[in-house]
């Protein structure tokens, strides 16, 4: 893994073969056996200074400083038996080549180590509970990632797919996807004198329309056949590939919190030179949750910050809606309104169509006025981390809206209530 003295860069990409994995975790634990500390990278650091927004390649993004912690091994004694029956099963996946989902680990049966005897806090493997909850099982992961410096994915944690893709007609994504990455890592690279048509452990992959973002992408290439991309839009919810059908617009949704799948293909479609000319343009939630996302896909997340690198999208620009384009939205399709109704209502009466529109336009400002719901003390947390990481000075468009909302109290609507009003939809 690429880390430096000063901040960690972990990349499945480039990932230890899986007996080098087994190596360095029975070391790790003939340490916490015998030593009375260990120095270990928190995946979740709470220290000031653990996530530092700086530039990298001439783009702003989250990092995650190089930084460790010293845990005592004869304390503590419930974290040690969870991170002694994680790294046990981490080891056997390294061993049998075997990766798995985060969930499964969660229920898979501990094994015992071996050739070593551990007596860790001598405290016997199956006092630890056989199902762990899942953040628990997440957060010890991360911890002995960070630890030996090892991206999760090459430990053989399988990502989670979440988001999806609409491509316009015309247009395919080629990707060269990882099918194991154990394969992919245990092979020899310096035998190579010529790139290989398929590198080990790895397939290729032709999608087109609407299709699921798939894990572990290596390469991806944007095909124009027929057709053109003339912008990258994301958006938050998949049901909006129903509603938005824009020509020439390559639509990302990421399904909620993008997963690591998103990020990295969002990521690699940024940096391919046929997209490089076109806007990447982001639409959320009016709310901080929206905005939670925006800052994860540009500038990356705290959980993430060691892999910020292959993880965000520099030219992502937010383009709201704001809230000043929600409560326009009525009045800039009044006209819109008045014309479908004088066709659906031939020969009415004028002071009828006015009395008519009226009464739309009063139900519909109403309507949208009431999706606006009041801002809450978690919200203000979330602007306050916004403020710490220091990501807003480089947005002041998301910095005034945010102004606006905490000004005002009644910041939140959905993205599907905004674009139910911002497209126009007969009543």
């Amino acid at each position: 893994m690429s880390s430096s003295n000063q901040t960690l860069d972990l990349n499945w990409r480039n990932g230890p073969k899986s007996m080098e994995i087994v190596t360095n975790i029975l070391r790790l634990l003939t340490d916490i056996d015998s030593k009375p500390s260990v120095n270990l990278r928190l995946g979740y650091s709470t220290k000031a200074d653990a996530v530092q927004l700086q530039n990298v390649d001439g783009a702003p993004m989250l990092v995650r400083r190089n930084n460790t912690s010293s845990r005592g091994t004869r304390k503590m004694t419930g974290y040690w038996v969870k991170f002694l029956k994680t790294a046990t099963l981490l080891n056997d996946m390294a061993v049998d080549m075997q990766p798995l989902k985060t969930r499964f680990i969660q229920y898979r049966q501990v094994g015992m180590i071996r050739p070593n005897q551990l007596t860790i806090l001598n405290v016997d493997q199956q006092q630890a509970q056989p199902h762990e909850k899942l953040e628990i099982v997440k957060r010890i992961i991360y911890d002995l990632a960070m630890t030996l410096q090892i991206h999760p994915t090459a430990f053989g944690i399988q990502q989670e797919e979440s988001g999806t893709f609409k491509t316009p007609f015309g247009v395919s994504l080629d990707n060269e996807i990882v099918t194991d990455i154990f394969a992919y890592n245990n092979r020899q690279r310096t035998v190579f004198k010529k790139k290989p048509k398929a590198s080990p452990g790895t397939r290729q992959l032709r999608l087109h329309g609407v299709e699921s973002i798939p894990c572990l992408v290596l390469n991806v290439n944007v095909k124009m056949v027929e057709g053109r991309v003339d912008a990258v839009v994301v958006v938050e919810h998949r049901n909006l590939s129903n509603i938005l059908d824009m020509k020439h617009v390559l639509l990302v949704m990421t399904a909620g919190f993008p997963s690591s799948a998103t990020k990295e293909y969002l990521h690699l479609l940024s940096q391919h030179r046929r997209l490089q000319v076109v806007p990447f343009l982001y639409f959320g939630d009016h709310d901080m949750g929206g905005f939670t996302i925006f800052q994860t896909l540009k500038y990356g997340s705290k959980n993430s910050a060691w892999a910020s690198r292959m993880m965000v999208c520099p030219q992502l620009e937010y383009c709201g809606p704001l809230k000043q384009d929600l409560l326009e939205s009525v009045g800039l399709h009044r006209r819109q309104w008045e014309a479908q109704y004088a066709a659906d209502h031939p020969g009415v009466a004028k002071d009828v169509a006015d009395r008519d529109a009226d009464r739309w336009y009063s139900k519909m400002d109403k309507k949208i006025k009431g999706k606006f719901s009041h801002h809450t003390k978690k919200d203000s947390e979330v602007v306050r981390s916004f403020q710490k990481l220091g990501w807003l000075d480089h947005e002041p468009l998301v910095k005034k809206e945010i102004d606006i909302i905490i000004g005002s109290g009644r910041p939140s609507v959905s993205l599907i209530s905004s674009i139910e009003n911002l497209l126009f939809v007969p009543d």
